[in-house]
């Protein structure tokens, strides 16, 4: 079976109502069925035998027996009979001041012949002493008490006391139109609390939408301190994230642009002069100069593919071991120094295991050493120590300082400045460095800019 689904929010509430309603009813149809009709079938044959042996102390054969108890609702059909037995072993049944009890209303009459026959059938014993019995007789419960007494002349003689006990479906009917009135009641009130929960989400309903169409100027007010007021404030967040993100985006690609449009622009340029045979110098120095600038438009591209997959690298290529940190960082300065041979190299680094993937620390590794390369007038200071736990790798360069408006923003992902001092490689470290649970940070020095990289040591 399907399970059912509303559209409907009031409908949802409505259904949620009448079921918890559903299992009211029926749980107190059941206490009623297992409960109250035993304390009520109980309390009947109480008064019952009250009466029984006030018929007994009375004498059988004395005046009808009262005792005000006929005047109670439980017991105004209440009957009693004798019924003996002579010493032929036969059977007689005397019918004496209660001979024809009233039926209950709606219950056909019965026999009261038949009634009486098989009331006596549990007579069984010979010396009872107010035996309660309860026992069905052609669709109708009776509820009878039985005792021996000494009546006539007869070996054996009972006093049978009766009661019909019909069953009273007058309080599961008002429980059922206890539970109409409350689900027509939980009906009004799902409607009320669905509207006023609904209302406010088709209010987020909509402000979600122009967000999804970049309306940065949709706004919506929050009242509430509640969940869906939570909700709000946290939407208005995601809307200044969203916006920020799309600033980003657009500074990103306008930076990208340009730098993809340089270098082509200064390859076609030269790449015509060769053809028009009006180039600069000579035709090896210009395409010595298309060379420089296709590496650096190769770079460029390498970098934004590297970038645009990094994440999707990281996770599902997560595989870590422990590297020698030093060994990495020795073996980066060995590339560089081969590619600059005019800057001065300072090592201090001590023997340090990480754990992580060499190649993604590598590139990490390499993008911020690159970067401090290209800044340095004559110097470059890298050390390698442990505080704590913490491999510390600082590397100095005594360039100029990094402005403040721009330092706070240079690992963001799409940042970069105007003038264009500040790629993707920086981002790509960040990124990396925090995919491992480390940390990176810049700081400007009297003279100089320092680059901080924190990794956790290997156990």
């Amino acid at each position: 079976m399907k399970k059912l689904k509303f559209k409907s929010l009031t409908m949802r509430i409505w259904t949620t109502f009448t079921i918890i309603i559903l299992i009211i009813i029926c749980s107190i149809t059941i206490i009623y069925i297992s409960i109250y009709k035993e304390i009520d079938d109980n309390s009947k044959l109480a008064d019952l035998k009250v009466l029984h042996e006030g018929v007994i102390n009375n004498g059988v054969d004395g005046p009808p027996f009262d005792g005000g108890f006929n005047k109670i609702n439980s017991l105004r059909d209440n009957g009693y009979f004798v019924f003996s037995i002579d010493s032929n072993n036969k059977t007689h049944i005397i019918n004496v001041n209660n001979a024809n009890p009233m039926h209950p209303p709606g219950i056909p009459s019965l026999n009261n012949a038949q009634l009486e026959n098989w009331l006596s059938t549990y007579a069984t014993s010979t010396n009872m002493k107010a035996i309660k019995f309860e026992a069905k007789y052609k669709g109708m419960k009776y509820l009878f008490i039985i005792s021996s007494i000494k009546y006539g002349g007869y070996n054996k003689s009972y006093l049978i006391s009766y009661l019909p006990d019909p069953n009273d479906n007058l309080l599961i009917y008002t429980m059922l139109g206890i539970g109409v009135v409350f689900i027509a009641i939980g009906f009004l009130t799902a409607k009320i609390v669905a509207n006023r929960i609904s209302k406010p989400l088709k209010e987020l309903e909509s402000y979600s939408l122009r967000l999804a169409e970049k309306d940065w100027k949709a706004s919506i007010e929050v009242n509430e301190e509640d969940e869906i007021g939570r909700l709000a404030k946290a939407m208005q967040h995601m809307q200044k994230q969203l916006m920020k993100a799309d600033e980003e985006e657009k500074i990103f690609f306008q930076s990208i642009s340009h730098d993809l449009k340089t270098p082509v622009m200064v390859i076609m340029s030269h790449a015509d002069a060769i053809i028009d045979g009006v180039y600069i110098d000579s035709i090896e120095n210009t395409a010595e100069i298309i060379r420089n600038e296709a590496i650096r438009l190769e770079k460029k591209i390498k970098q934004i593919l590297f970038l645009n997959t990094l994440e999707y690298s990281l996770l599902n290529n997560a595989e870590s071991s422990k590297i020698k940190l030093n060994e990495i960082v020795l073996h980066i300065v060995n590339r560089f120094e081969v590619i600059d041979s005019t800057k001065q190299w300072d090592l201090h680094m001590d023997k340090i295991e990480i754990d992580g993937n060499e190649d993604k620390i590598q590139v990490a590794i390499e993008n911020i050493l690159d970067n401090g390369l290209r800044y340095a007038k004559d110097k470059i200071k890298i050390s390698l120590k442990k505080e704590g736990n913490e491999a510390v790798l600082e590397i100095f360069n005594d360039g100029p300082n990094i402005k403040e408006e721009h330092i706070e923003h240079i690992f963001d992902q799409m940042y970069k400045d105007k003038t264009g001092n500040f790629g993707l490689g920086l981002a790509i470290s960040k990124k990396i460095i925090d995919f491992y649970k480390g940390d990176v940070a810049v700081y400007n020095k009297e003279e100089g800019v320092s680059f901080i990289i924190k990794f956790l040591c290997s156990k």
